[in-house]
């Protein structure tokens, strides 16, 4: 179907606290298809439904599986465990959760794909590959993904490696998502896909066709300082910045602070942000990659930074985080969605320190979506590491909210 036979995209979205899995169960699929209902008395199908389910369910996520694809039908249905889940205007940060997005998009292209299906050593030396087997096209017409969401265990996916594969293979193509949070360690964790579960590896999505997905990547921080060039570098040790020692730098650029934001410093600790593209003639929010600063070297000043991509030429400026810079960071990122026209539905991944953690009220993220964004169908959860694009690479960040939206096709 092309995009300009496709019905229009319809969304919905539902939550529950219900410490029974029944109750949950049809608390929220009441609520999909009350919001999901055929006008003309026709068979209900969903094309892609997104599953985030607390521990507490985990005995009977066979039942969950078998009430939402019995109602829905769906063409995807993809999910995890976490901590806690969002919804529409409400975080569900600890005790019993369970929230689902649903969606009838006619004249989108799915694949789903999980982490067993590749042969990952020939994948790694030759990431082309994985278009082979995530493949949209529809006969002779070829498809190519506009988004790809992806759902990992942090335990046992090496996503240093996998994401570079998927920038390889398909370009800028925004990859999105989060790492299941539910389980302390490896093992513990659910995924799933269209019913089958595994306890590792990831699963995923890739979406294409009669809709767009624009993403959003907001990483809490605020820049401090002024940019500098790595000048000596030994992996992810910087040796010095702009020819200068690195800690000597930090200690000028800190007695400079106001009293504020040096005691921020020292609560929250100091982040670098690395420039994700060295062209542009100016820095602003949304440019850098933000990491923290994993060690110092008191003796020779040198800093280490968490990010195996550090190396000479590169420009980095220092950032704080707070529940403000946090909070304004997020807010500004939402205002440039709007831009993009009216939206029919999202995903939020927070990461698992925001909530109540961060933030001096609860609901916070989801909150700022509502405001920005109006009463969309929204689904979510805190997540052990969130998965989103800065600039034209995908990345695994951490204290970040990455948010996908969906819209009609232009």
């Amino acid at each position: 179907m092309s995009p300009s036979q496709a019905k229009p995209l319809k969304f919905a979205s539902a939550m529950s606290d219900s410490a029974s899995t029944d109750l949950a169960l049809r608390g929220v699929l009441d609520s999909l298809i009350e919001q999901l209902g055929d006008p003309d008395g026709s068979a209900l199908r969903a094309d892609l439904v997104v599953v985030f389910v607390t521990m507490h369910h985990a005995q009977r996520l066979a039942l969950l599986f078998e009430g939402l694809d019995g109602a829905l039908s769906p063409r995807v249905m993809i999910g995890c465990t976490c901590r806690g889940v969002v919804g529409v205007r409400r975080e569900l940060e600890s005790g019993p959760g369970l929230s689902v997005l649903a969606a009838v998009m006619p004249g989108a292209a799915m694949q789903g794909f999980s982490y067993e299906q590749f042969d990952w050593p020939a994948v790694l030396e030759a990431p082309e590959a994985l278009r082979e087997t995530i493949d949209l096209s529809d006969g002779d017409q070829p498809v190519s993904p506009k988004a790809i969401l992806l759902l990992a265990d942090p335990f046992s996916t090496p996503m240093v490696k996998l994401l570079p594969a998927f920038s390889s293979a398909f370009g800028a193509v925004p990859v999105f998502g989060g790492m299941a949070s539910g389980g302390d360690q490896a093992g513990d964790n659910r995924l799933f896909l269209n019913g089958a579960l595994v306890r590792d590896g990831a699963v995923g999505v890739a979406i294409g066709g009669a809709v767009d997905v624009q993403t959003t990547v907001s990483q809490g921080c605020r820049a401090i300082g002024e940019p500098m060039v790595i000048t000596r570098s030994k992996r992810h040790v910087v040796q010095e910045l702009g020819g200068c020692n690195p800690l000597m730098a930090i200690r000028q650029m800190v007695a400079r602070l106001d009293p504020e934001d040096r005691e921020l410093l020292q609560s929250n600790g100091l982040f670098v942000g690395r420039v994700i593209n060295e062209y542009k003639g100016r820095f602003g929010r949304g440019d850098f990659l933000i990491r923290e600063m994993v060690g110092v070297d008191a003796e020779d000043g040198y800093i280490a930074i968490g990010d195996p991509r550090v190396r000479i030429g590169q420009t980095i400026q220092f950032h704080i985080r707070d529940c403000r810079s946090a909070a304004n960071d997020f807010k500004m990122m939402l205002s440039a969605q709007k831009v993009h026209g009216d939206a029919e539905g999202a995903l939020l991944f927070s990461c698992s320190g925001r909530g109540e953690h961060l933030f001096d009220h609860p609901h916070a993220d989801a909150t700022m979506v509502y405001d920005a964004l109006g009463g969309i169908p929204l689904a979510g959860f805190f997540a052990s590491g969130e998965i989103g694009p800065v600039g034209d690479q995908s990345y695994i960040h951490g204290h970040t909210a990455c948010l996908a939206v969906f819209r009609e096709s232009r």
